[in-house]
């Protein structure tokens, strides 16, 4: 039986903040990037409000770092390379386009039947899933080609 986790949300907040200011962005830089105001990373930031889990998976994938890392569970994960100024705006744009292909798959899925939103779901995972599958044989691919030389 899996015990129970919870979450230190004063190392969420210290870690927050770190990832931030390390890439040097602003509290409006990473509302933007998560579709969240300003102030409510300050919040997330300062421990006076808990994160919902989509706050942290989004965190986390915006981070480049481990959901474990952001609230605690492990130290292992580092973050990923500071971003240029150049390339912040080049992600947020990408990850702006990104929210408008989601914004429009939801409208799309919204007018579907229910049946047919499952088989879209269902299909979505399988995509996901394969994509990953993906990742990691590349990732496998490059620690054996680094291993070999």
């Amino acid at each position: 039986m899996m015990g129970l986790f919870i979450m230190d949300l004063n190392v969420f907040a210290r870690r927050l903040r770190e990832l931030r200011l390390s890439r040097h962005m602003t509290l409006k830089d990473v509302g933007d990037a998560v579709e969240s105001k300003p102030n409510t990373i300050g919040n997330l930031e300062n421990a006076q409000k808990s994160p919902s889990l989509n706050m942290i998976l989004l965190l986390a994938d915006f981070f480049g770092v481990s959901v474990d890392y952001l609230v605690g569970r492990t130290d292992s994960a580092e973050p990923s390379a500071p971003h240029s100024g150049d390339a912040l705006r080049k992600t947020l744009a990408e990850d702006t386009e990104s929210m408008d292909s989601y914004r429009k798959l939801c409208s799309i899925i919204g007018t579907l039947p229910k049946d047919c939103v499952e088989k879209a779901m269902s299909y979505v995972a399988f995509l996901r899933y394969t994509e990953r599958k993906k990742e990691r044989q590349t990732r496998r691919d490059s620690q054996t080609n680094t291993i070999e030389k």
